[in-house]
């Protein structure tokens, strides 16, 4: 039974990794800290492959595109607009009904191009609603960035998605990154929101 225990663990090891990495980068993100990015870095590393075993194709490729975004977000959060404030990142943003428009158009377009692509030329599962979800957390990600509030609506609707399928592929522990996600997105929302109305 021990050599069964030890098995699993390193079969899954990588999975706990990554979704403690996950669980972390999101806390720091909500608390505005630059431990963030490299956090979220070693979690989508992790998350590429984990998505190539479950054939998440979709997620795989946006796991690599998170990476990239990080070190832009990284990049980003370290450009503080008042330089005599004692902040440590810049400022929280809301969310334009421009923007939002942009956003729900691109995730139209890129759930029909991305799940096009993978339905007719790869081994994907569920290739529309890896690709909606897919397209949601690209936006959910780069708002991060810019510190648009939107951002964790933009979490709780592709989380919503992912969980179910990773769930489907039986990644239990995943299953459970996800759900803390949600929870955490939420309580995100409500730090931002009160940090917004407390500066205006």
């Amino acid at each position: 039974m021990f050599e069964s225990v030890i098995l699993y663990f390193k079969t899954n090891g990588l999975e706990y990794i990554g979704t403690i990495a996950g669980i972390l980068g999101v806390w720091f993100s909500i608390k505005e800290k630059i431990i963030t990015w490299p956090t979220f870095i070693i979690c989508y590393t992790i998350y590429v492959y984990l998505a190539f075993k479950a054939g998440l194709l979709a997620n795989m490729s946006l796991n690599v595109v998170f990476i990239i975004l990080s070190a832009y977000g990284w990049w980003q959060w370290n450009q503080v607009g008042d330089k005599a404030s004692s902040k440590e990142t810049k400022a929280i943003e809301h969310t334009s009904k421009k923007l939002w428009i942009i956003n729900v158009l691109f995730w139209i377009i890129g759930t029909a191009v991305i799940g096009y692509l993978l339905e007719n030329y790869t081994q994907s599962f569920q290739p529309y609603f890896d690709a909606f979800a897919t397209s949601v957390a690209f936006s959910a990600q780069w708002m991060l960035s810019k510190k648009y509030i939107g951002t964790w609506l933009c979490w709780l609707i592709s989380d919503t998605v992912f969980i179910n399928l990773w769930a489907l592929q039986g990644y239990w522990v995943t299953v459970f990154l996800f759900f803390t996600f949600m929870v955490l997105a939420i309580y995100g929302w409500r730090q931002w929101h009160h940090i917004l109305s407390q500066a205006e």
